[in-house]
């Protein structure tokens, strides 16, 4: 027994003289790991980490959600939109100079992490979807002008400019490209602004010392044809023989979203278009697209470009097939009106419907119509012939633009003989509101 206490204490002292020293804080900070919010890790010259995202290298992207993307992007072809994805590599694999020792720890390395990117955009473009590579301009060992700030996970406006760039330059490129007409823009500076930032106070609590503030370079993007005029980030300020449809809809998260890195400003400087800016902070990654692409104004006046922003560690599986489903459909908008007859039933804010005359295949969705945009919650309970009973339910957070309009995919039901549907919205217009099905 005291021989194994003994070696037990021999190794402890080996390892403990192997290890490599980890370095002190530079701002007097304590358990940062331990964060139960957002354990992260401080790295070299005030650049901090998060555990849970920037140092995660499994990022999925499965053959079916490949797969589906790859419908997606063709449905909004055949109606006349492109899409561009545009995954934004993590913090880490950008900034690899500036990660502590520690991050291999946590398992972290540059290279695997490096190819898991490189991977997931040769994949999706081998399955037809228009991927931009942005890790390749974002990555640098600059630390005078990082894409990233050093405190917080957003990039800075450097880093949005070179995103810009490559997304822009990549558009232009594009066949469809040929038929728009080009718009003149030109960015300028207006000096330095504070960005609020939750990571920073979150931080700041486990550290003595101020950490560095989120400040960036900030811009403005203007047209050079209409002299003093800012960007009219709906896209209406195009040049005077531009369409409505010559435009980019941009939807994503904050990064897209804040105003500060000038995202979406860069983005009409270099693909010479104006840009209609739908993305939502905290919407994740199918907030702002979820909210756009059920839109009747998208079904009204379709963009030529719709740029997909998304970090990658958004995991587009994440809550199954459901929204990609809804998506496609969504863009194919092949909808009829059910055949049976429907009744409002204002009171209780029901819609029902008789779906026993209905042929329904496993390629159909339910448009369920509130007929009122502030419409974000909807229930819904199909009954089969034989008497059995299926709820589907779809709720939109406030972090989700009101559209009325919900996709709900019959294809996980236990049958498709079904007799009616009732449907349940939160709010709903005792005129407009409808049941449809859709092809996809």
């Amino acid at each position: 027994m005291t021989r194994r206490i003994l070696a037990g204490t021999v190794m402890l002292a080996l390892l403990a003289t192997t290890a490599p020293a980890l370095a002190a804080s530079a701002f007097g900070c304590k358990h940062l790991e331990e964060n139960p919010t957002l354990p992260s890790v401080e790295g070299k010259d005030g650049f901090f980490f998060r555990v849970f995202a920037d140092l995660r290298m499994q990022h999925p992207m499965t053959d079916e959600v490949t797969a589906l993307l790859g419908r997606l992007s063709a449905t909004l072809k055949d109606k006349g939109t492109t899409l561009v994805y545009a995954p934004i590599p993590t913090k880490s694999v950008t900034l690899p100079a500036f990660l502590p020792d520690k991050a291999a720890m946590f398992g972290f390395d540059i290279d695997v992490a490096t190819k898991v990117y490189e991977d997931q955009i040769k994949r999706l473009s081998d399955s037809g979807i228009i991927a931009v590579d942005l890790l390749s301009q974002l990555r640098t060992d600059d630390g005078e002008h990082p894409p990233f700030f050093r405190s917080d996970f957003h990039w800075t406006s450097s880093g949005a400019r070179k995103a810009a760039e490559t997304v822009g330059g990549l558009i232009k490129s594009l066949p469809a490209y040929a038929d728009v007409t080009p718009v003149t823009y030109e960015t300028r500076p207006i000096g330095n602004e504070l960005a609020v930032s939750g990571m920073r106070r979150t931080l700041q609590a486990f550290c003595a010392k101020s950490l560095p503030p989120v400040i960036s370079d900030a811009y403005e993007t203007v047209e050079v044809a209409s002299a003093g005029a800012t960007l009219d980030i709906f896209g209406s300020s195009g040049g005077a023989d531009a369409g409505a449809a010559d435009e980019v809809a941009l939807v994503g998260t904050s990064f897209s979203d804040a105003q500060v890195p000038n995202f979406s400003g860069f983005l009409a400087q270099y693909a010479s278009l104006p840009v209609a800016n739908m993305a939502i902070t905290g919407g994740n990654q199918f907030g702002a697209i979820t909210s756009y692409l059920t839109s009747r104004e998208f079904q009204a006046a379709r963009p030529k470009f719709l740029v997909w922003e998304n970090p990658i560690y958004n995991n587009l599986a994440q809550y199954g097939t459901g929204p990609l489903v809804e998506l496609i459909a969504a863009a194919k908008n092949d909808c009829a009106p059910v055949i049976g007859k429907t009744q409002v039933m204002a009171d209780k804010g029901v819609l029902q419907a008789d779906l026993s005359t209905s042929t329904i295949g496993d390629q159909q969705v339910l448009l369920a119509d509130a007929g009122d945009d502030g419409s974000r919650d909807v229930v819904v309970e199909f009954s089969a012939k034989d008497g059995r009973v299926f709820r589907r339910e779809i709720h939109r957070g406030d972090r989700f633009r009101g559209t009325g309009r919900f996709f709900i995919p019959l294809e996980s039901l236990d049958t498709l003989d079904l007799s009616s549907v009732s449907i349940k919205f939160d709010r709903l217009s005792e005129t407009t509101a409808s049941a449809s099905l859709c092809n996809l």
